[in-house]
């Protein structure tokens, strides 16, 4: 290891050219390949070429609908596709290449149902092309000014309507796909959160410590757009997109108008929202008795087990932010609501079979997920892959394998090798029938003994379950702004509605007791509970749809990816003129940041000439230099190198990850090796000549790291615990030299544990093996007394949560270490996107509090600000105080 480092240096300071070509010639080799058609380039991995094929015929049928969404044409794009196991996203990067990454893997269980794409490829589509059409609108002036200033500045990049565009686009082509057509996240969502709704500062904050999470950000925006749209018009809101998609100022606005909102809708923005929130009181959900509820926590699950209930949940509080934890737990409900026990598991889905309970839930390694199935009772790892669903009954287990190259699921258990094609989102076994929920919402019945086939002819959007229950088959269905139980009775062919105008996210029926799972009407940020009716039994239609697009057959071509890469890696993304003088040394420096990228957008290499001028009445002095850095950002890796010539200055910094796994559901190991190698003056020019850098833990010049992070729950306590190693030493022959071993070795530690949803522990140390004596700790307790909220000064200081630390640390004073101890009062403050915390309190050493009664004693007074509520606080003020002795 210690020769490759050194090898790498030289490699920097001799030849960085040579590879930075070689490295962009390995990242040119790393998909399968390219098919080019009308508007867009779509790269693909080995086997996806199908795949691809459809993805550019989707796109290039859906594109021009979505243009007219907004009036804005971004011209080509490059669309990629990633498989990155069993993990469901898209995004966009408008600003670099104008690229749209679309992942291979559809949502499942529940997550399907809150991200309820019907089908996946044509609505994440749908998404992330309104990403691209919204976020490069300019004018001409705008554009014009980008192109001078080398980088291109897109005004609606800071626009109140980021995923408003977005999540309202994908629910606009069909009933059953888009949050928007499903009620529990959007009009039950906001209809359950009047009492206290979510300010658009609020939404924008998100607070990590709210249960609703990105939902506030994605879907409260969404439900605001759609609002408008549906009371204005589609044109006004285009209008209104086109009057901000420009740099220039509006002279009107606060001349005339109080804003851009009231030019072009006739109110203001905060009346429009008030508007919207007074229109949302129409809505009216019936509700049963309350039996069981959890603010700010969501409920996942429901299941009847025997005469006890079974929830499973995700418990939110102040130890959420603090320590950015959460609190899973299976919790055993009497039949009246009261708890009977509870577990900690961490699950994607639970399924019980006789005495035993099974979760299926995520793992990650090298930065590809798979799903996990484990025997939770007996700590046992069932099965593991690309597993979209599963089910065990009388001891044998039943699993949905998804092969994302061909689109088809395979379903295997005893007796049983069943191939379709679709994605199975859930699935149930009972009585020797196999019961299927796909995500485009049909529901298939698979007798597994006669093999026969029943499939249900509808088209309605579907709640995350289906359970077998009498003769048929229990889920919930959309009824326009309802979400309702059903049954299906498998033996009449006959659908039946068991409860009216209500908001269900899961639900079992015991006898002719309904119980079900929604939001509760309490609490600060609401919540949610189990209520308990009385179940109906009305007679119900199935729902066909029309199909909302006819694709046509798109012609395309195959490429070298090879000559594409290369051709958008030439492609200069920034080329930025920058000036600057020097008074005191009167010289004038003028330099060009040149950024170049790969189409993923994950690795650049930056060109920077710089030109320094001496110029006087009797002389001209012209010196040139040169900034050269190169940054590669993977999955598990990270590699940054950067050289300027001709001090030869050179960092070469990098982190890998060695990879994780899991030793339990609720326990993951993760490793990971650090590196960094640097003269002493890089770090300025590496922030000044380059749009990007990396770091990684350092304390000398040459530095090599390894950590481990483990992560699990100890008595329904979340904690994490992470050791890291590091060898450092100015001199780069010295760094493994075993005389200097010792004096070259540092160790830290961390460890955080949420104590309750509202108290946090944290400990952390850092020591040299050389001078143990001089370790450096601060162990601390921070306890929430507060949760009142408020915003301050226009909306531009939010305050969340307030409380109590109380430490031990020894911070250095005047570089005398001061053991003591250590308490303030802190508020959680939002402000400008970042999260602090300020705090005012006293710092008591050890040595003053020891001293003999009736001597006089010292203490530090301090106004701190720090980016937790745990540790000693960076002093913005400070003043000793002393009391009289006697």
């Amino acid at each position: 290891m210690w020769f490759a480092s050194i090898l790498g240096v030289k490699l920097v300071k001799k030849s960085f050219l040579v590879l930075t070509f070689l490295l962009t010639f390995i990242s040119a080799l790393a998909l399968s390949g390219v098919l080019h058609f009308e508007h867009a380039d779509i790269v693909y991995p080995e086997g996806y070429e199908e795949t691809a094929k459809l993805v550019g015929k989707i796109f290039e049928n859906v594109r021009q609908q979505v243009i007219d969404l907004i009036g804005n044409d971004p011209g080509r794009i490059t669309i990629i596709l990633q498989d990155k196991g069993t993990v469901s996203n898209g995004f966009t990067n408008p600003l670099l290449h104008k690229t749209i990454t679309l992942y291979t893997w559809p949502p499942e269980s529940w997550i399907s149902f809150e991200l309820p794409l019907g089908d996946w490829y044509t609505y994440l589509i749908i998404h992330e092309f309104t990403h691209m059409v919204h976020l490069t609108y300019q004018d001409w002036f705008t554009k014009l000014v980008s192109i001078i200033m080398g980088f291109p500045y897109l005004p609606q990049m800071n626009g109140p309507f980021g995923e408003g565009t977005t999540v309202f686009a994908e629910s606009s082509f069909s009933k059953n796909s888009g949050r928007l057509n499903n009620p529990y996240v959007s009009d039950g969502l906001y209809y359950y959160a009047i009492q206290n709704f979510p300010s658009f500062t609020y939404k924008e904050i998100m607070p990590p410590d709210d249960f609703r999470g990105g939902q506030l950000y994605y879907n409260f925006t969404a439900g605001f757009y759609k609002y408008l749209v549906d009371t204005y018009g589609l044109e006004k809101m285009k209008k209104y997109i086109a009057l901000t998609s420009t740099i220039l100022p509006d002279i009107k606005i606060g001349l005339k108008y109080k804003d851009s909102f009231e030019k072009v809708f006739g109110k203001p923005f905060d009346e429009l929202y008030t508007d919207w929130i007074r229109s949302l009181m129409k809505l009216n959900y019936s509700e049963g008795d309350l039996i069981y509820k959890v603010p700010n926590t969501k409920i996942y699950k429901l299941d009847l087990l025997g005469e006890k209930l079974a929830v499973y949940s995700v418990e939110f509080g102040p130890a959420t932010s603090y320590v950015g934890s959460v609190n899973p737990r299976l919790v055993f409900l009497s039949k009246d609501g009261k708890e009977q026990g509870s577990k900690t598991v961490i699950a994607l889905d639970i399924k019980y079979d006789k005495d035993k309970t099974y979760v299926l839930t995520k793992g990650e390694n090298f930065g590809k997920y798979e799903n996990q199935i484990w025997d939770f009772t007996s700590n046992k790892l069932i099965a593991k892959g690309n597993i979209s669903a599963f089910d065990v009954d009388n001891g044998n287990v039943y699993i949905a394998r998804y092969d994302a190259k061909k689109m088809k699921t395979t379903i295997s258990g005893k007796s049983l090798e069943l191939l379709i094609d679709k994605y199975v989102t859930y699935m149930d076994v009972n009585n020797g029938k196999l019961a299927m929920l796909t995500s485009d919402y049909q529901i298939i019945v698979y007798d597994l003994a006669t093999k026969n086939t029943v499939v249900l002819e509808d088209d309605a959007m579907k709640g995350p379950y289906l359970r077998f229950w009498g003769n048929g088959l229990l889920f919930t269905r959309v009824d326009g702004k309802y979400l309702n139980p059903y049954y299906y009775d498998l033996t009449e062919g006959k659908l039946y509605k068991l409860g009216e105008n209500l908001l269900v996210y899961d639900f079992v029926v015991d006898k002719d007791e309904l119980y079900y799972v929604s939001y509760i009407p309490y609490s600060v940020n609401t919540g949610t509970g189990v209520y308990r009716i009385k179940a109906q039994k009305q007679e119900a239609d199935l729902v066909r749809y029309k199909p909302e697009f006819k694709f046509q057959d798109k012609k395309y071509q195959y490429g070298s990816e090879i000559a594409f890469r290369i051709q958008k890696m030439t492609e200069p993304l920034t080329w930025i003129p920058i000036y600057e003088y020097d008074i005191e040394n009167d010289i004038r420096r003028g330099y060009i940041i040149f950024t170049f990228g790969n189409i993923e957008n994950d690795t650049f290499l930056v060109l920077t000439p710089v030109f320094d001028f001496i110029l006087t009445d009797t002389s001209f002095d012209m010196t040139y230099s040169q900034y050269v850095g190169w940054l590669t950002m993977k999955d598990n890796y990270q590699l940054f190198v950067s050289y300027y010539y001709p001090t030869n200055d050179y960092n070469l910094t990098g982190m890998l990850r060695l990879g994780g796994f899991s030793l339990s559901p609720i326990t993951d190991v993760y490793s990971y090796l650090t590196f960094s190698f640097k003269t002493r003056n890089i770090g300025l020019l590496d922030s000044v000549f380059s749009l990007f850098t990396a770091t990684s833990p350092a304390v000398y010049l040459n530095n090599i790291g390894f950590g481990l992070l483990l992560s699990s729950y100890a008595f329904g306590m979340p904690y994490n615990v992470q050791v890291f190693g590091l060898l450092s030493n100015d001199k780069l022959e010295d760094l493994f030299n075993p005389e200097k071993i010792k004096s070259n070795f540092f160790i830290a530690g961390l460890v955080d544990v949420a104590l309750t949803k509202s108290t946090t522990f944290e400990g952390k140390v850092t020591l040299s093996l050389n001078l143990p004596e001089k370790a450096i700790y601060d162990i601390s307790i921070a306890s929430t007394l507060f949760t009142d909220n408020a915003f301050l000064f226009g909306n531009a200081i939010y305050l969340r949560n307030s409380g109590i630390t109380l430490g031990v640390t020894n911070p250095s004073v005047e570089t005398i270490l001061q053991h003591g101890i250590y308490t303030h009062f802190f508020v959680e403050m939002y402000t400008q996107g970042l999260k602090l915390y300020p705090s005012v309190g006293v710092f008591a050493p050890f040595s003053e509090l020891t001293k003999p009664a009736g001597e006089s004693q010292e203490f530090l007074f301090y106004l701190g600000l720090n980016s937790s509520p745990h540790g000693f606080p960076l002093s913005l003020f400070s003043l000793n105080l002393q009391t009289e002795g006697y």
